[in-house]
């Protein structure tokens, strides 16, 4: 079939279940009501009684009627007064510290009995405070003793679509909050440098749903922007030890899926669909390329080269009748001739700063 428009927008058909999740996540507002309605009664000693029963808590109460229920409508109202205290009365997110609520949010969230309803309401719990906390010190407090990086590297059901979908947003909240100097928060640099935002973040990159791709891409493209040389190191090290290459890698089995669908197939929706994902990548990695971060550049410029433009794109515009065994098996590899200058063209249309 005839080879789509090059540049086209892509366009994509979430599956409605993930769709309504992430409409849950991102719908709707935050600050406790809509023009109208009475402005919600808060007193700390109603956050009080809500603290009294989140410490109460114990693994045991699950097994008791309506136990998950209870720690969830809990979770919620503190929630509500603690979103609605930070914009109007910071002695309600001061009770928060003092009474080391988080704690108690990763205490239960690690609990290996808590039901899904109970883990969805904490991490989007945990979601709106870092979405909604102004001050910074309220930030730093909600950063601070390591308590982050436990969250993120709390081992939780990724089957499960509604689970990651609230996790890895989450840690888009949480990269939106990077700089120069909440860095530090996550980047621990001894006793061996790790970054778990990050690594758990890359992944998932190639992801089966869309909004989880988008989502890790912009977790990493706020990370690339930051001007921290340790972290610079340990990111540009996973880029050429691991990450860099898996793109390229991906993007290959894109090119290769595409040119079966064109020639073998000859399924022209397939075809769409391939170029589809392939032009979102591709507007990624330019993305990348933008950020002008020279040293991930050079590595990014080198994989996409050595493991895909070259094996496949530049082969397959050299296509001839192979004489050698060898010849005959790296010509497999490459591309039919017009799929090869197609890609190619987009390659150069699209990323424009490499």
């Amino acid at each position: 079939p005839q080879l789509p428009q090059p540049c086209r927008s892509p366009r994509r058909r979430v599956p409605s279940r993930m769709a309504g999740i992430w409409a849950a996540l991102f719908g709707g507002a935050q600050d406790g009501g809509s023009p109208g309605h009475k402005a919600p009664s808060f007193t700390l000693a109603h956050l009080h009684d809500l603290y009294d029963k989140l410490s109460a808590f114990r693994e045991s109460d699950l097994a008791k009627e309506r136990g998950g229920e209870q720690v969830v409508e809990t979770v919620r109202e503190i929630t509500e007064v603690i979103v609605w205290g930070e914009k109007n009365d910071t002695s309600f997110f001061d009770f928060f510290c003092e009474k080391s609520i988080l704690g108690d949010f990763v205490r239960v969230l690690s609990l290996p009995r808590a039901p899904k309803t109970v883990k969805v309401q904490l991490l989007q719990t945990l979601s709106m405070f870092v979405q909604n906390i102004r001050r910074e010190q309220s930030l730093f407090y909600l950063l601070s003793n390591n308590q982050v990086n436990r969250l993120i590297l709390m081992p939780l059901d990724f089957a499960d679509e509604e689970i990651l979908a609230y996790w890895i947003t989450l840690l888009k909240s949480l990269a939106m909050r990077l700089d120069d100097t909440t860095i530090n928060f996550f980047f621990m640099s001894k006793p061996e440098p790790s970054f778990p935002l990050y690594i758990e973040a890359t992944k998932f990159f190639n992801h089966r749903d869309q909004m989880v791709r988008a989502t890790v891409r912009t977790i990493t493209l706020r990370v690339y922007a930051i001007h921290f040389e340790p972290m610079r190191a340990f990111v540009q090290r996973h880029a050429e030890e691991s990450y860099f290459g898996q793109l390229a890698v991906h993007l290959k089995g894109l090119w290769h899926r595409m040119n079966e669908a064109a020639v073998v197939a000859e399924d022209a929706t397939a075809v769409q669909h391939e170029n589809d994902l392939q032009q979102d990548l591709l507007i990624y990695l330019s993305d990348v390329f933008e950020l002008g971060v020279d040293k991930l550049n050079q590595v990014l410029s080198d994989r996409l080269l050595d493991c895909a433009m070259i094996p496949l794109l530049v082969l397959g515009l050299g296509a001839h009748a192979p004489a050698g065994a060898a010849e005959r098996a790296q010509a497999s590899q490459a591309l039919v001739p017009n799929v090869a200058l197609f890609l190619l063209r987009q390659v150069f249309e699209i990323i424009r700063c490499a």
